[in-house]
């Protein structure tokens, strides 16, 4: 007897709670009806560790890009301005140099990573990074400092926030906020365990040996990306995505077809809005000690920025397990919500434990800014341009809190108090 048989697909998914395996689902057609053929096979550990070594490296890469290249900035201006003779402000300009570059950068990382690579990329961005941070513990002025900086920008566009969430796009579609939670919230950890060693060089040793400092930790952190045996994506070693099969070209790098496609203008202007607000709020926590002095609390004012931080590292892990757990939309909404309750604390307490408890909550924009828009234009964007609209984003990102930041100062120094800014904040 003659049977009709063809095959109809094979799919298959990885599923890993505490063990990791294969199971595949391979779907006949006999005679018209379906068979159904499960196998499950458990992956070696090499592999399984393999997923957890693409986020290590992650969190290494955005550790020096953004902890280290941008957080723990303003622990030098006060001692450069003080032996230059300069204005804080200028030498302030140094890091929004470095931030802008960061930022374009940023866009021409997915080309990078597709003529080159994830650790030719890495070695390049690496040897940059060091050997700049390394030369500015030589500057004796403000305009090397600022040429530097924007060389290690350059550096740090290429293989930081952009590099990394591409990277993990590709390697998480299960428990892909999560990973990419657990990246971003890293740079507010090395700030955070670093400044205070850091604060401590600087005042015993001077500001060029911290640059010094910073440069091993830029060479320490990035070696993951570099030695491991890891790519930007699982098929160049030989695997599949953590949660099953998916195309790659969904969120990565984009194929010659993708590059042509269009960006659906109504779906960006919203993301781009919901961004440009993200940014915007991020812009208030440099302003915590100058709110805490206006309602003549000035000892708050540390605390405050200590409690907003936590907030920083712990909202981003949070945020993304929620994510994963209750979808993008209510996570987003619940953030939104805590943020501007915040807001209103931090606009009407006149008590300190008030000001610090609105700090916390507020703090959580920062995951909104990094987590919340990833995974947005991932939820939003999956067709392939993913990686044509995210480096868009983040430089509307770095613009918007810059400007904010500007924005914020002068209406204080027009208005004397800094709660019409609170209050729009929380609009």
């Amino acid at each position: 007897m003659n049977h009709d048989c063809a095959l109809i697909r094979w799919n298959i998914h990885i599923i890993f709670p505490a063990k990791m395996y294969l199971y595949r689902m391979i779907v006949f057609s006999v005679n018209g009806k379906q068979l159904c053929i499960y196998k499950v096979m458990k992956m070696d550990r090499q592999k399984q560790s393999i997923y957890w070594m693409v986020v290590f490296a992650g969190c290494g890469l955005i550790g020096t890009c953004l902890g280290l290249g941008a957080n723990v900035a303003g622990l030098f201006f006060t001692p450069i301005a003080d032996e230059f003779g300069a204005g804080r402000g200028l030498v302030a300009s140094t890091l929004t140099v470095y931030n802008l570059v960061h930022a374009f950068a940023g866009m021409t990382a997915p080309r990078f990573l597709t003529k080159y690579g994830l650790r030719k990329t890495a070695l390049a961005g690496t040897v940059i990074q060091v050997t700049c941070t390394a030369l500015l513990s030589m500057c004796t002025n403000v305009t090397s400092m600022m040429i530097l900086n924007g060389l290690r920008g350059l550096a740090s566009g290429l293989i930081g926030i952009v590099t990394v969430s591409i990277m993990i796009n590709y390697w998480f579609n299960q428990k892909n906020a999560l990973m990419i939670s657990i990246a971003m919230g890293f740079s507010g950890i090395v700030s955070a365990v670093l400044s205070p060693f850091l604060s401590e060089l600087i005042i015993s040793d001077g500001w060029r040996t911290g640059y010094m400092v910073i440069a091993g930790l830029n060479l320490l952190f990035n070696l993951p990306a570099i030695l491991l045996p890891i790519a930007l994506m699982p098929s160049q070693k030989g695997m599949e995505p953590y949660g099953g099969t998916a195309q790659e070209n969904n969120t990565g790098t984009g194929s010659h077809d993708e590059i042509k496609q269009k960006i659906p203008a109504a779906m960006f202007a919203v993301l781009l809005a919901f961004t440009v607000c993200a940014a915007a709020c991020t812009a208030l926590p440099q302003h915590f000690a100058g709110i805490a002095e206006s309602f003549q609390l000035m000892s708050a004012g540390a605390v405050m920025v200590s409690a907003c931080m936590i907030s920083n590292t712990a909202g981003k892990i949070i945020l993304g397990a929620l994510i994963d757990r209750i979808g993008i939309k209510l996570s987003v909404t619940a953030y939104t919500l805590v943020i501007a309750a915040g807001a209103v604390l931090l606009a009407l307490s006149r008590a300190s434990s008030l000001l610090i408890a609105g700090a916390a909550m507020f703090g959580l924009c920062y995951a909104l800014g990094t987590v919340g828009i990833a995974s947005l234009t991932r939820e939003m964007f999956d067709t392939g341009l993913y990686s044509r609209v995210y480096p868009k984003l983040t430089l509307r990102t770095t613009l918007s809190s810059a400007v904010f930041t500007t924005l914020i100062g002068m209406t204080y120094d027009i208005s004397g108090t800094y709660i019409p800014a609170i209050l729009f904040l929380a609009g």
